[in-house]
Order: C-alpha cells, then structure tokens, then sequence
C-alpha cells in the first residue's frame, strides 16, 4: 500500500505529456561512510526498503575502521557497490561515487539519515518534470518524529515550490540527505569541491545555482529523517573554521548570484562570530 505521501502526490501528474517516457525510471543513491558504525544496520535496512527493482546504491567506504561490509541481505545485491578507496575526504568520496553512477539521476544520502520509502519514486517524477535542477524535500529531526518518518501533511496537487539562489544568503535551510539532481548538472558544476574544510554542500548548491541560471525546487514533505547527534560528521569542526569557510563561499558566488543588498548583515554576523571564535582559540593557545 503506498504511503501518505506517496498518495499524496498521485493527483498531481508530475510528468507532462510529452515528457520521456524513459526519463526518470532510474536513479542511483549516493552513501559516503566513515565510521559511525552504530548507525550500518539502520542504513542497511532502510536502503533495502528504499530501492525500487532498476534503481542502485553506490557507497565509498572512506577509510572506516572496521572497514564497511555489507550485511547478507545486501551482499547478492546488484544493485549496491560498495567501493573502498580508503580515507579520501567526504568531498572526493562524493565525486568518486558519482562518477561511478550509471544512471541519469543522483539522490544523497548520509549514512545516518533515512528515506521514507516513497522519496526516490517522488525524486524522480519531480526530475522529470522539473529537468537540470536541484531537488530537495524536507527533512524532519530524528527527535522530533520519534524515528520513524512522520505522515506527510502535503496537500493534494501541490507542487514543489521555486527556491532563487538568493535565499542562501540568508542561510542554508536544506538538508543534503534530501537532495536530488541529474549527473550532468554535477559534471557541469564540476562535482563536489575537495578542497574546503566543510559547507560542501553549501558550495555545490550555489555553483550548481549560478552556472544554471535557475532556483532549486524544495518539495514541502518531509521524505527525510535526519540525524542530530553530537557525532555526525562535522559536529566537531571548530566554529572558526565554519564561519571563516562560508564567508569566503558567499564572497566567491555574491558576483554572479547577486542577492539583495541587505544580505551582507548575513555576512556581518558570520564575521562577528568568526571573529569571536578565532579570539577564543587564541587564548586557548596561549593557555
């Protein structure tokens, strides 16, 4: 029986008539996994649950220890590839299962997050419906739905809302566990930046944004269930390293996305903050 969602989204035909009929049927689930074990057998099983009969799983396994191994249900699994070229960094992990993907469509997934079952067959109607455009749907906290994924409130025949690049400037309210896009506008962007310390994310979204020329689609169901907890990924990044870092990707796209004037109080309270934290790591260094 198909979910809340899912239903919800059936009076609304997502794919125009003279769509491809081929569009869209595939779609490949990209998983980076360094450590963090507690959170495998959850992943496992959702991926299981998650895959529809022609869709794939690419995970890296970027230099955990245990090393990732896939659990018996998935080891006779065509559909997922487990890849282990060691302890690479989440943003060449990211490209390196990307490049590897056969498929049209790229959907990413943390190793602590979880889809709704229903998430890649709405992704890829929305793809092919709103084509080289970046896709997210909402994500709820793992606290606040309990761990399991909440019914979604959508109603009928609503189509996901038009985001303008701009609306990063004043923050990044999307979760990348609820992405979705074609491969092509990855490789037109580039892929993922290798070199940045954090906001990857950050940075591929508006690259993506500026060389496209058109808004991201945010679909206002929470397909996701995200993790909150202390050890996800960059929890631990010093605070002057974070605000340091976004200032400098807001600094480096503001010619080409062109936000509203008023934006750079954004900014003001990255700096501030910066600011503030580069301060207390001093004194702390000279403790």
């Amino acid at each position: 029986m198909p979910g809340i969602a899912e239903t919800a989204l059936a009076g609304k035909k997502l794919m125009p008539k003279n769509a491809d009929a081929k569009a869209g049927k595939t779609i490949t689930v990209i998983t980076t996994i360094h450590n963090g074990q507690g959170h495998w057998p959850g992943f496992f099983a959702n991926l299981k649950a998650l895959l529809g009969q022609n869709d794939a799983a690419i995970l890296v396994d970027d230099g955990s220890f245990p090393a990732v191994c896939l659990p018996p249900v998935l080891q006779d699994d065509t559909r997922v590839t487990l890849l282990s070229p060691g302890r690479i960094g989440r943003g060449a992990a990211l490209n390196f299962a990307i490049s590897h993907a056969r498929t049209d469509l790229i959907a990413i997934q943390d190793v602590d997050d979880r889809s709704d079952p229903a998430r890649l067959r709405i992704m890829k109607q929305l793809a092919a419906h709103y084509r080289d455009q970046l896709i997210f749907c909402q994500a709820t906290r793992q606290d606040e739905a309990d761990g399991v994924m909440p019914a979604s409130s959508l109603p009928e025949n609503a189509p996901p809302r038009p985001i303008p690049a701009a609306r990063l400037y004043r923050g990044n309210p999307f979760h990348h566990s609820g992405l979705a896009f074609p491969k092509t506008l990855w490789q037109m962007a580039g892929g993922y930046d290798t070199t940045l310390p954090c906001c990857l994310d950050l940075d591929f979204y508006l690259r993506c944004l500026a060389r496209s020329g058109q808004p991201l689609q945010l679909l206002s169901c929470p397909l996701i269930t995200r993790h909150t907890g202390v050890d996800r990924h960059y929890a631990r990044l010093p605070a002057r390293i974070y605000h340091e870092t976004v200032l400098n990707i807001r600094a480096k796209y503001r010619p080409r996305i062109e936000p509203p004037f008023w934006t750079y109080l954004y900014d003001l309270r990255h700096f501030a903050l910066a600011i503030c934290a580069r301060i207390k790591w001093r004194q702390n260094s000279d403790a």
